[in-house]
């Protein structure tokens, strides 16, 4: 039986008694038994939370540059750790030619040094051959 078929059972004896003082503390007592097993159940639930955290937490490998993966993951997700650090959120990196940015804190980057250099070099040779392309005409 659980507390509130308890409380009703008891409630039902009491209107039988026909003894409203009683009955009116065993409302009382009831609102206060609902108001503890809501609190029970956020407590709960706040538990849950940290504990997803906790474990979170335990799988974050930090990097050199300002961001962090999770341990085995496969592919590797680069997260944002200021967003992290901050507000314990893990917030995906918008990744791109080498370079990385946090579209919700605007943390930036640079992840892989060679693919960014190559992409460097492959604007300055696009510029350079639209420049060639103006001088000949």
């Amino acid at each position: 039986m659980g507390l509130y078929e308890g409380i009703k059972d008891i409630a039902n004896v009491v209107l039988k008694a026909d003894n409203i003082d009683l009955y009116r503390h065993l409302i009382e007592l009831s609102a206060q038994a609902l108001e503890l097993q809501n609190e029970i159940n956020r407590l709960n639930n706040e538990n849950m939370e940290l504990k997803k955290t906790r474990d979170l937490e335990n799988r974050i490998e930090r990097c050199e540059e300002s961001y962090i993966t999770l341990k085995n993951d496969a592919p590797k997700i680069l997260y944002c750790s200021h967003c992290w650090d901050s507000e314990r959120k893990l917030i995906q990196l918008k990744c791109n030619s080498g370079k990385y940015v946090c579209i919700h804190c605007s943390n930036e980057g640079i992840y892989d040094k060679r693919m960014n250099e190559a992409e460097i070099e492959r604007r300055r040779a696009e510029i350079k051959r639209a420049s060639n392309r103006k001088n000949f005409f």
